[in-house]
């Protein structure tokens, strides 16, 4: 049973969500051990910017044993979700080969096999207003135990905040340190965004970088890492690498990837104007997860960059942590996998 009704709206799922029976079993013993920036971690696990709605959903999975948590991306202004359905699964057919990336895929069934599930999530980066997502990671903070580290993540709301995009992306990530934040991510990828940009910041190697500057200077110490997309043409992911690597942090890859959503009869799935293209996730990422942390982990030793790696992206299995910690990643984390299956963390610390 996962987490997030994907019947009920994302309202009804923060209000009433996380679901989980059972008893939650205590760790006696840690498999493996991380060091990220001069955080001790229990273990190099996560979950990213997306299933984590707020302070409830926090502390289920920190209990269950994810010790990276980032806290879903906020806004300086309040934004509704898209209307529901937020979530449906896809059938990625034999698999989905570079060459598909951004065409048609159809909506199909909840696999029985989990190690298969693949879906498509449309929230929009749907947001509280600041004070009150302010006062919730306060709390969210509380729930975290020795060797865990909650992030924040941000994005910026050009025009309804009567701030270009910079200067809200600075403004909002001095709101989250401000709320206790000790390292904040900027999410520079979401295909789920109707307008105004900020969900394709990631192709553009020096806004990127002007943007990073700008929050690195107002931020100081505390940690800064950007969420990027997939890039088909790897010299693409390399000019960003560059470009940002000597203000950045961290670069969590992959977010979603956008696909065309559609019925079985060619009609688009999702309700709402600009609605027919929505981010992938699940298994079918896996390939394109592991493409680019391999190459931020070449770069980042060829290239002597200084930066971490979040590694997101088709962890759905236990053993896909291990793929993403080998190719690279200091930290493997687990959006779609962590929602149909929570206790993802702690059977992969009791694996041998």
């Amino acid at each position: 049973m996962p987490t997030y009704d994907v019947t009920k709206s994302t309202e009804w799922n923060m209000e009433n969500g996380p679901l989980f029976e059972g008893d939650i079993p205590i760790r006696s013993s840690f498999r493996k051990r991380a060091r990220l920036w001069d955080f001790e971690l229990n273990s190099p696990l996560g979950v990213p910017a997306g299933p984590l709605f707020n302070s409830d959903f926090i502390k289920l999975y920190a209990d269950l044993g994810f010790d990276v948590l980032v806290y879903k991306t906020v806004r300086s202004v309040a934004r509704k979700a898209h209307p529901n359905p937020n979530i449906v699964f896809v059938d990625p057919g034999a698999g989905i080969t570079k060459d598909r990336l951004g065409s048609d895929i159809v909506v199909g069934k909840e696999p029985s096999d989990l190690s298969k599930i693949t879906i498509t999530n449309s929230f929009g980066m749907n947001s509280l207003g600041a004070e009150d997502w302010q006062k919730d990671f306060d709390l969210a903070q509380s729930y975290m135990g020795d060797g865990q580290l909650l992030m924040m993540s941000v994005t910026s709301t050009p025009g309804e905040s009567g701030r270009d995009m910079k200067e809200d992306f600075v403004y909002t990530a001095a709101l989250a340190k401000d709320a206790g934040a000790k390292v904040v991510e900027l999410n520079f990828s979401c295909p789920n965004v109707k307008a105004g940009g900020e969900g394709s910041i990631y192709t553009d190697p020096d806004f990127s970088a002007e943007i990073v500057a700008a929050v690195k200077k107002e931020l100081g110490a505390t940690p800064v890492v950007i969420k990027v997309g997939y890039y088909k043409d790897l010299a693409d992911l390399d000019a960003v690498a560059a470009a940002v690597a000597p203000f950045v942090d961290g670069i969590s890859a992959i977010n979603t990837i956008t696909m065309l959503v559609r019925n079985g009869d060619g009609s688009q799935a999702l309700p709402g104007e600009g609605r027919l293209g929505s981010g992938l996730c699940g298994a079918a990422l896996k390939p394109y997860a592991l493409e680019t942390v391999g190459r931020l982990a070449e770069l980042k030793r060829t290239m002597k960059y200084d930066y971490e790696i979040f590694g997101v992206g088709g962890v759905v299995r236990p053993e896909d942590f291990d793929d993403l910690l080998e190719a690279g990643a200091t930290v493997a984390m687990t959006g779609t996998g962590a929602m149909w299956n929570p206790m993802l963390a702690l059977q992969w610390n009791e694996a041998v």
